[in-house]
């Protein structure tokens, strides 16, 4: 009986041990990305109100956000982080063709895209923040 007890409570903590390898671990880059994403975003809605000022910000996000995509998707057992780095790309990715459409871009929308920008990079780095170390 005693037997049968260890047997049992090794192979349910080994369902949890499998996931918990399984993750992803903790990754310094990934974390350090998303966060320099993050600044430039609070940084840059500082300037919204002059295009030449601003455009700079725009550039070095999109730049970092393709950089997060293609570090996040080679990183074995991190689908999550990929899928959040691929929806935070999408978003940089329509500031940036905004800006370059020749179109007006108004300081409240800016403004608005680099609070999204903000927003998203806050929920990645709490996602990426709890993986374990």
């Amino acid at each position: 009986m005693k037997r049968l007890v260890v047997v049992l409570a090794l192979l349910l903590n080994g369902c949890a041990l499998i996931d918990y390898y399984n993750m992803a671990k903790w990754d310094n880059n990934e974390y350090m990305i998303v966060n320099q994403i993050r600044t430039e975003a609070q940084l840059g809605a500082e300037h919204c109100a002059v295009k030449k000022e601003v455009l700079p910000s725009v550039n070095f996000i999109y730049s970092k956000s393709v950089e997060l995509k293609n570090y996040s998707s080679t990183i074995s057992h991190n689908e999550e982080a990929a899928k959040m780095s691929d929806e935070l790309l999408a978003i940089t990715k329509g500031l940036k063709e905004r800006y370059y459409s020749g179109d007006e871009v108004s300081q409240k929308y800016c403004e608005l895209k680099f609070n999204t920008i903000d927003t998203s990079t806050t929920t990645i780095q709490k996602s990426l923040g709890a993986k374990p170390r």
